[in-house]
C-alpha cells in the first residue's frame, strides 16, 4: 500500500510540473511572438520586396539591376576602382578591344591582331548565315547526329521538331552546340560552313576562320579587331540577333531557356555573346552605350581568366 501511495503521487507530481513548465513556455512565447513575427516580416520582406536602398530590385532570390544612364557609368568606375591596383597588369584577357563604333576609335587595346580559338563567339557567324540560307519556318528535327554534339544545354530530345526561327534562342541565349549543329545540318554541314567562312571574309574580317558551327573546335579562330568588325556589321545589319542576345529568357513550347548572361540588368547593355572551351578559354564581345552621348562601345575580350571582370575594367577606360 505504501509503494502505491508513492507511486501515484510522484506521478500526479511529475505532471504538476510538467504542465507548469508548458504553462510557462506559452506565457513567455506570448510576449515574445510580436518581436519575432516582426523581425520575421521584416527579414522575408528584405528578401522578395520591390526594391531595396541599394538601387537594385528583388523578386525572390534574384536581384535586377536598373539604373540610369549616369549612375551605370559610375557604377563601373566604381566597380573598376574595387579591382586590384595595376592598370592592365590587372586585365587578364590575352588579347582585348574596346571600340566606339560610331567613331572607329579604340579606347584601348591589347594584341588586338593576335589570332585566338573563339569558342561560341562562333555562333553570332552561325545566326547570320542560318538566316541567310534557312527559311525561317523551315522545320528542323532534332536527331542522333545532333545530340552526338558535345553538351546539351538546350535540353533538346531526339525527335523534336522546330522552326528555324525557334532555334536562334538556344543557340545564342544558352550557347547550344546542338542547335549550331542542326541549323548546320539542316542545309548541308559542309557547305554551311563554307558560308560562314566566305561571309567574314567578304565584311573584312580577313583572319577569321570557322572549322565548326559551335566553337568547340580550337580551330576556330579570330583577333579582336575581326570580331569587332562582325559584331558591328551585325549590329547594322541584322540586329535581330543582338537583340535575342539581351532576351533574358524565352519559352517554346516546353521548353524554357534562360539567358546566363551577367550583364543583362544593365540598361546600357547593348547584346553580346560569351564563349568558353579548355583551348580557348573565357571569351567575349559586347556592345554598350556609354555617357550622356550614348556612344555605343563595342568591347571584346579573348582568352580570358575572369570574362567579367575584364569587361568592366576595360568600360573603366572609355573617355580616358
Amino acid at each position: 500500500m505504501k509503494q502505491f501511495f508513492y507511486i501515484t503521487f510522484g506521478g500526479l507530481a511529475a505532471i504538476g510540473v510538467g504542465i507548469g513548465i508548458a504553462y510557462g513556455g506559452y506565457m513567455g512565447w506570448k510576449v515574445l511572438k510580436p518581436h519575432i513575427a516582426v523581425s520575421t516580416v521584416a527579414s522575408i520582406s528584405n528578401k522578395t520586396g520591390s526594391k531595396t536602398n541599394d538601387g537594385t530590385s528583388i523578386s525572390g532570390l534574384a536581384r535586377t539591376v536598373r539604373f540610369s544612364a549616369d549612375e551605370e557609368e559610375d557604377i563601373i568606375n566604381a566597380a573598376a576602382q574595387a579591382l586590384p591596383a595595376g592598370a592592365d597588369s590587372a586585365i587578364t584577357a590575352g588579347a582585348y578591344v574596346v571600340r566606339n563604333i560610331s567613331g572607329s576609335n579604340n579606347a584601348a587595346q591589347y594584341n588586338s591582331d593576335k589570332l585566338l580559338p573563339m569558342a561560341s563567339l562562333t555562333k553570332l557567324i552561325t545566326a547570320v548565315i542560318a538566316g541567310r540560307l534557312l527559311d525561317p519556318d523551315q522545320r528542323i528535327t532534332i536527331n542522333n547526329q545532333t545530340m552526338a554534339t558535345y553538351g546539351n544545354t538546350a535540353a533538346f530530345r531526339v525527335g523534336e521538331t522546330f522552326r528555324v526561327a525557334d532555334m536562334y534562342y538556344p543557340l545564342l541565349m544558352v550557347s547550344s552546340n546542338d542547335a549550331a549543329e542542326a541549323l548546320a545540318q539542316a542545309y548541308g554541314r559542309k557547305k554551311f560552313i563554307q558560308a560562314m567562312n566566305d561571309f567574314t571574309q567578304s565584311i573584312g574580317a580577313y583572319r577569321t576562320y570557322v572549322d565548326d558551327p559551335s566553337g568547340l573546335s580550337a580551330n576556330n579562330v579570330s583577333t579582336a579587331n575581326d570580331l569587332v568588325t562582325i559584331l558591328s556589321w551585325i549590329r547594322e545589319n541584322n540586329p535581330n540577333i543582338l537583340a535575342i542576345t539581351g532576351l533574358k529568357s524565352k519559352t517554346v513550347r516546353d521548353h524554357t531557356w534562360t539567358n546566363p548572361t551577367h550583364f543583362l540588368s544593365w540598361s546600357n547593355y547593348l547584346g553580346g555573346k560569351n564563349g568558353y572551351t579548355t583551348e580557348a578559354n573565357r571569351t567575349g564581345v559586347g556592345l554598350f552605350s556609354v555617357g550622356k552621348t550614348k556612344a555605343v562601345y563595342a568591347v571584346v575580350v579573348l582568352g580570358s581568366d575572369s570574362r567579367d571582370k575584364d569587361v568592366i575594367k576595360l568600360l573603366e577606360k572609355v573617355g580616358k
